[in-house]
């Protein structure tokens, strides 16, 4: 004997029917989510999040950076090594753009080093 007007009957199908929806929704945002998560080298970068500067502060620290940064390992890489020191320090601006440009070249080979080691151990969450 089928029942169509049992008010309880109409209600476990509805609520089954609610539960299919929400898990087959849930199954397509977990797909969305999936689809629209990127790799490693398709990630956005802002120094902002890892240096809390004023705006026009931040550009001249950085910049500062640029230049002190690698002059310092260059010239520690150059003592390190022992160059001689009395040709070197007869140079002028020669001298520091040659230990700049050893400097930066150590630290861009560094911090592409680091890159690749971060894209080894990069797992999508």
């Amino acid at each position: 004997m089928k029942n169509n007007h049992d008010p309880y009957l109409t209600t476990v199908q509805r609520s089954l029917n609610e539960r299919r929806i929400k898990t087959r929704k849930e199954q397509v945002r977990i797909k969305k989510d999936m689809e629209q998560k990127k790799g490693f080298f398709s990630q956005t970068f802002e120094l902002r999040n890892f240096i809390d500067l004023p705006d026009g502060l931040q550009e001249i620290v950085l910049f500062g950076f640029f230049l002190v940064i690698p002059y310092v390992v260059g010239v520690l890489s150059l003592i390190l090594s022992q160059l001689d020191m009395d040709a070197f320090q007869n140079g002028g601006i020669q001298s520091f753009l040659f230990s700049w440009t050893i400097g930066y070249e150590l630290c861009a080979s560094f911090i592409l080093l680091i890159l690749i080691q971060q894209s080894f151990n990069y797992r999508d969450i």
